[in-house]
């Protein structure tokens, strides 16, 4: 956004410079701030309309009782191109946005999810394959691991735990903190953030658009108490 921006701005003070007194100068500039003003306007509508959903996705999401949301690939949009930081590549289900200053929560890129993203934070991700949504709840295999998880509240214990969260087998469940794009599959994750959110979901990817984003289903399966880190 910022690099359209400035190619706007330098293009169109190019094709429209006439000013010869410091008087004129100054109304130049005047009008040229106000068309850069309403291209941004502009465009800032229309990467809302990229970050949501079709129409039809919003209709079968509610049809079964699931939220829904789009979520774009780092590696396209992720370059300064969207105003919202991350290009729409990174998602909240704590405050359903798409801002990584607003507690991310899963991502993707290269066609890979992965949790997980600052500090001392992380999470587990683990593919459940075809199961149906509607039928994945805390003591579904799988899920009841996560859903008993306490996470460690002490910073040095927290990263050995991150660490972990790359890459384990339990009862031949494997979790990890990335994992592929499997369009029709159901996932469940984990995300632990320190002193903002810890949230248990589960989701299913329900299409795959040409530019790679994917719309995806999802429902809070829990919502646990605030993890408050006690930092070396």
């Amino acid at each position: 956004m910022r690099i359209f921006l400035l190619s706007v701005f330098i293009v169109v003070s190019i094709s429209t410079i006439s000013a010869q007194t410091h008087q004129q100068a100054l109304e130049e500039f005047a009008n040229l701030k106000q068309k850069i003003e309403a291209i941004k306007k502009e465009s800032a509508e229309i990467e809302k309309i990229i970050l949501q959903p079709d129409k039809s996705d919003l209709t079968a999401a509610a049809q079964e009782n699931f939220n829904v949301f789009r979520i774009l690939p780092r590696e396209k949009y992720d370059k300064d191109i969207f105003e919202v930081r991350g290009g729409g590549a990174y998602y909240s289900f704590t405050n359903q946005s798409h801002s990584y200053n607003s507690t991310p929560q899963i991502s993707l890129e290269q066609n890979y999810l992965q949790v997980g993203f600052y500090g001392a934070s992380y999470g587990f991700l683990t593919d459940l394959g075809e199961i149906q949504l509607a039928k994945i709840d805390t003591k579904t295999k799988g899920v009841n691991l996560l859903a008993n998880y306490q996470p460690p509240l002490e910073e040095t214990k927290a990263r050995v735990e991150k660490d972990k969260a790359k890459n384990f087998v339990v009862e031949n469940i494997t979790y990890k903190r990335r994992l592929p794009v499997v369009v029709g599959h159901t996932y469940v994750l984990r995300a632990i953030s320190y002193d903002e959110a810890d949230v248990l979901v589960a989701f299913k990817i329900y299409r795959q658009d040409a530019d790679g984003s994917l719309i995806i289903f999802w429902k809070l399966l829990e919502s646990f108490e605030k993890p408050l880190l006690a930092r070396n």
